[in-house]
This record gives C-alpha cells, sequence and structure tokens, in this order.
C-alpha cells in the first residue's frame, strides 16, 4: 500500500507541474525549452497513469489524423496535458478506491460467542 501512496504524490506533482508550465505557456512565455519539458512531463504522466492512460492515446491519434493537431506541436500540448491530468487524476483519486479499498468488503456480524 505503500507504493501506492508514493506513486499517487509523485503523479500528482508531475500533473500540477505540468498544469503550471502549461499556464507559463497559454500567458506567452514561448520558448523550445519549455515545450519539451511539458513532452517530458506527459509522458511520465502516462506511464504514471497505466492503464487508465491508455485512452488518452486514441484521442490523441483522432485528434492527429482528423484535426490535423500534432500530438508534439504546441497546440497539441494542451490537448495532451489536460487529458492525461483529467485521466490521471480520476485513476488516482477516484478509481483507485475501488481497486484496493482500505476497509474490508465483508462487514462482520457482532453475534455473542463468535460465532457466524
Amino acid at each position: 500500500m505503500k507504493i501506492k501512496f508514493n506513486l499517487k504524490k509523485i503523479w500528482s506533482a508531475v500533473g500540477i507541474i505540468s498544469l503550471v508550465l502549461l499556464a507559463f505557456h497559454w500567458f506567452g512565455f514561448d520558448s523550445q525549452q519549455l515545450e519539451m519539458s511539458i513532452l517530458a512531463l506527459n509522458i511520465l504522466a502516462l506511464l504514471l497513469s497505466l492503464p487508465c492512460s491508455l485512452f488518452v492515446v486514441p484521442v490523441i491519434i483522432a485528434a492527429n489524423h482528423y484535426l490535423q493537431l500534432s500530438p508534439v506541436s504546441s497546440d497539441g500540448l494542451y490537448l495532451n496535458t489536460i487529458f492525461l491530468f483529467v485521466v490521471g487524476a480520476m485513476q488516482w483519486f477516484w478509481i483507485a478506491k475501488f481497486w484496493s479499498p482500505t476497509e474490508s468488503p465483508l462487514q462482520m456480524l457482532g453475534l455473542p460467542n463468535g460465532k457466524i
């Protein structure tokens, strides 16, 4: 259980940093190194939120095919980062509760003499 908690913290840090860097990109701080940093964080977020992040891959492919929106372009950064953040947040903060609940799924009956 400890490793799941650490991965959740690491994913949270990666997601927040990538959104902050995306905000810098949005407000006009435009550089090639910033875009490469966001792409590296997107790849890390994709790996940390597996298997749910596999649902983002068809969205990226469809956006590339139908909208001619390259995943490595500056416009593709917005799509990738936002979708990876939403899917990762769903995995780590909503779906993870059902994968490994903290309490027992069965409730013990309070019968006298401890008999079932």
